[in-house]
């Protein structure tokens, strides 16, 4: 059956287009793809520690439950990062309309890097202080991808990774760069993991783009009800853009991988 179409793919290219003339397509793609990933992630989080209140601190008189959920090895055993509270979507888009947003945003990112050194350091652009937006755009922005809804199946359906190719294309298109360069489809992905049939063990891929392969192979481990430790990741990346959307595919699904930067197919 084909997976619903996501529907906001567009909305969020036309803001691309109204700021265009504030900011090249080769420095917007940091902005757009930062922000996806701080929105998904506390959406993953927000929805677990719901998950969490509702099964694990069941059990729990009312005192402790929050203190349950607060539990950051809980998230880490269930494939999700823990989001603390100025890192977190809510706190950012309370504070929108704040002359500093940059500035939240950036400490954001930071929090999150000192939270996960090494899922998430140097990989989400701290860039929106030094980005040609001022704090009106960034609102407007902000805003916008709070309209975002991933849905209850979101893991399943990989909707990070296709907004990721949607986004892609329209960059690589933008730059005159064909989009093969950076993603894989899905369905060639999800074929090679199937045909050599992932059990565990260790998966390198030579030139991993924004992680694909990796991607297929944690959720043909998930259907089957393997544990996702039992697979060891790693894989190199030419393209320091990309090597940073690899590491952020990885760090929503709560794993890392040993993952450098390298051209595999000259050196």
């Amino acid at each position: 059956m084909k997976e619903k179409d996501i529907t906001f793919e567009d909305k969020l290219w036309k803001a691309a287009d109204k700021l265009r003339k504030k900011v090249e397509v080769h420095e917007y793609k940091y902005v757009v793809l930062g922000l996806i990933f701080l929105r998904y992630l506390s959406y993953a989080f927000e929805e677990k520690r719901k998950e969490i209140l509702n099964r694990e601190a069941k059990s729990y008189p009312e005192e402790f439950k929050t203190q349950v959920a607060e539990d950051r090895d809980i998230y880490l055993a269930n494939g999700t990062l823990y989001v603390p509270e100025k890192a977190s979507w809510d706190y950012i888009k309370k504070n929108a309309n704040q002359q500093n947003i940059g500035e939240i945003l950036d400490e954001a990112i930071g929090v999150l890097e000192d939270e996960h050194p090494k899922q998430l350091k140097d990989v989400i652009p701290k860039t929106y202080t030094k980005i040609n937006l001022d704090h009106c755009d960034l609102a407007y922005l902000i805003n916008l991808f709070s309209s975002i809804r991933f849905g209850l199946e979101h893991r399943e359906k990989d909707i990070f990774g296709r907004i990721y190719e949607y986004f892609l294309g329209k960059f690589t298109e933008a730059e005159g760069k064909k989009g093969g360069e950076f993603y894989t489809p899905r369905c060639l992905t999800k074929l090679i993991v199937e045909a050599i049939d992932v059990k565990g063990g260790w998966i390198f891929d030579p030139g991993c783009g924004s992680g694909g392969f990796f991607v297929s192979a944690l959720e043909k481990l998930e259907r089957e009800g393997i544990d996702t430790t039992s697979l060891a990741i790693y894989g190199q990346e030419s393209k320091d853009f990309v090597w940073k959307m690899c590491k952020m595919n990885l760090a929503i699904r709560g794993t890392e991988g040993d993952i450098r930067i390298g051209d595999s197919y000259h050196e």
